[in-house]
């Protein structure tokens, strides 16, 4: 072993830094490995980044940005205006809600009411390093209780349609109900639309935000006291009674007390020889970003807003089953954030999860479809596009309701002590938060005591 660390953290994402910061902070001897030669740069709104975490490392002062916060939720129908959904305008969306639907005018500060009430009592499961224990447990009064039960077994499209009627408002809202493939007739995807909901009461750090391009991972990697090493390819781990290390690419071994991984489970467990089954989920979330000549005007509505792009909660259901069957569906649910005035983030929640081989036949129809999509509201976007760069779903070994549930401790570890996770599988629903790396240098610095 040429050197010996506290901890060594496998990948420079959001989570992974994280968990070298606040560990480093702690006094521990840290070294994060990243195969890249800088961090990689998460693209389109945050919606879940952790307020504690950026709080604790001052990343503001470090350079972390915002170009807007609190994005308003836009319905793009190709026909009538856009509809915007307002957070903290429920006045305004409710005079909005009046022009389609008097009845969703009425109901929509009601179901605003109920629905932050539960996302605020459940915050404390969600944010907070739990050992062990149930959810439920964090429910007052037993009325709670019951409601949380029903919902933990709910779709998120009957959650909607037992409060509101209008397809076109329903099926904007199940957009953010679907992280991780989730279906919109799965038990857990009510679950699912109360954790996002949580993460908007989170204060004015957690609300939808758009964050300048490029400060997030460099902010991170600027208030990171641990040593950083990119270029370093991890090609094993090796743990065995109370030791741990690595062996990187170019033959180097570092030794540790405890190694917390940015990767998923799977490719986790697989660098430390415990085989495991691939991840049966056929469905994940793709990215696709767009870049524009510069005489290319966007519309106003896209300004400090994500356009949703789904005019049915059916068109949800259809693009779940086409992207189990390994389609891609059509029509295409897309939502859309411009980073600036040259720069699209389009985001498809239900696409098809295939092998590297697989994608690359379906990058050029995927972007085509998208494209395709918007033809209506963007007149002359093909024209206009300067580059396309498609990011396909990841292959996440997750549960969904369980996932929702499980304590922190249970996502945040692994079958072997002292190797922890820190990335996106980690959180209850994948996500670029960062509070798993809180909750794996919580765990592990623990554990080193």
């Amino acid at each position: 072993m040429s050197a010996r660390y506290d901890v060594l953290v496998i990948g420079a994402s959001v989570g992974g830094l994280a968990a070298a910061s606040l560990l480093a902070k702690r006094g521990a001897r840290v070294l994060l490995l990243e195969e890249l030669l800088a961090p990689p740069e998460p693209s389109g709104p945050l919606f879940a980044l952790d307020p504690l975490l950026v709080k604790a490392l001052q990343l503001e002062q470090y350079g972390l940005g915002f170009r807007r916060r609190d994005l308003k939720l836009v319905s793009w129908d190709e026909e009538d205006e856009p509809l915007l959904l307002s957070r903290d305008e429920p006045r305004a969306t409710a005079r909005a809600l009046a022009r389609i639907s008097r009845a969703d005018a009425h109901a929509w500060g009601p179901f605003q009411a109920g629905l932050f009430a539960q996302a605020r009592a459940l915050r404390r499961w969600w944010f907070h390093p739990h050992s062990g224990g149930d959810a439920a447990a964090v429910l007052a009064n037993p009325v709670a209780r019951g409601r949380f039960a029903r919902e933990c077994l709910m779709g998120a499209d009957a959650f909607l349609a037992r409060e509101l009627e209008t397809p076109r408002l329903v099926a904007a809202l199940l957009h953010d109900a679907l992280g991780g493939g989730l279906a919109p007739s799965e038990p857990g995807s009510a679950l699912a639309l109360i954790w996002r909901a949580a993460q908007e009461m989170a204060g004015q750090q957690g609300a939808v935000m758009l964050a300048q391009h490029g400060s997030v991972g460099m902010a991170l990697k600027a208030a990171c006291d641990a040593e950083l090493r990119f270029g370093a390819t991890v090609t094993e781990i090796m743990i065995s009674r109370g030791a741990a290390g690595v062996r990187l690419a170019d033959g180097d071994t570092i030794a540790a007390r405890a190694v917390i991984s940015s990767l998923t489970r799977v490719q986790t467990e697989k660098l430390a020889g415990l085989e495991r089954p691939a991840p049966t989920r056929a469905v994940g979330e793709a990215q696709i970003v767009l870049t524009l000549s510069e005489d290319f005007v966007l519309p106003p509505v896209l300004d400090g807003a994500r356009a949703v792009l789904a005019l049915a909660p059916e068109d949800y259901a259809d693009a779940h089953e086409a992207a189990r069957a390994g389609r891609l569906p059509s029509p295409l649910p897309l939502s859309l954030v411009a980073e600036g005035p040259r720069r699209l983030v389009l985001t498809a929640p239900l696409a098809p999860v295939a092998p590297q081989e697989g994608w690359a036949a379906l990058q050029a129809p995927f972007a085509a479809a998208a494209v395709h999509g918007l033809r209506r509201h963007l007149p002359g976007l093909p024209a206009a596009l300067t580059g396309v760069t498609v990011t396909p779903p990841k292959a996440l070994a997750r549960a969904g309701l369980v996932q929702l549930l499980a304590p922190a401790l249970t996502r945040a570890t692994t079958r072997v002590d002292g190797l922890y996770l820190c990335g996106e599988e980690a959180e209850p629903v994948p996500s670029v938060s960062g509070r798993a790396g809180r909750f794996a240098a919580y765990f592990a610095a623990r554990a080193l005591q």
